[in-house]
């Protein structure tokens, strides 16, 4: 046998070997792509089942934010008998920006235009609360300026609150 026929025959015999090797490398490496595909595929469904209810907790929270910095549910809770219009004014305002940084981290959850909306809602508060407060003298008892404050959130026709309570309702709607 000279070297020409035993390359002949080594490349007979390699040559199925070889098919067969690249036929079982697609087929594993199809089945191990696949594989991969599903497992990301449960990880996702896991990941947004738990991230659902987060989501749903922190609109939860945000509502309630907006409800306790309406004024009446304020100034109900926070005006004591002997207040005068400066500390009811700064009482008030301490309490939005206390309720506000508690509730800083759920925008995360929240798009940026539905926190958008909480935020210009907290501003309109915190502007209703300082302007009415300074149609009063700081030292006058608080009960004129309290029932101003409250006559001035009921005479406006779309409330901030109340437009970001929907827009958060809406947004968990979408979601559920």
């Amino acid at each position: 046998m000279n070297w020409h026929q035993i390359i002949e025959q080594s490349i007979a015999m390699l040559f199925p070997l070889i098919i067969v090797f690249v036929f079982v490398y697609y087929m594993l490496k199809s089945f191990f792509d696949q594989f991969d595909k599903q497992r990301k595929q449960e990880l996702r469904v896991k990941f947004s089942e738990e991230t659902l209810s987060l989501r749903l907790q922190a609109y939860e929270r945000i509502i309630l934010f907006l409800e306790r910095i309406k004024p009446e549910s304020m100034v109900m809770r926070i005006a004591q008998s002997n207040m005068t219009v400066f500390e009811l004014q700064r009482a008030l305002l301490n309490n939005i920006r206390e309720e506000f940084e508690h509730n800083l981290s759920q925008q995360i959850y929240l798009s940026s235009d539905a926190w958008s909306v909480v935020v210009a809602a907290r501003q309109s508060i915190n502007q209703l609360v300082s302007s009415t407060a300074d149609e009063h003298k700081p030292d006058d008892p608080y009960m004129d300026y309290a029932t101003d404050i409250l006559e001035e959130f009921a005479s406006i026709n779309d409330d901030p609150l109340s437009l970001a309570i929907k827009a958060i309702q809406n947004e968990a709607k979408e979601i559920m």
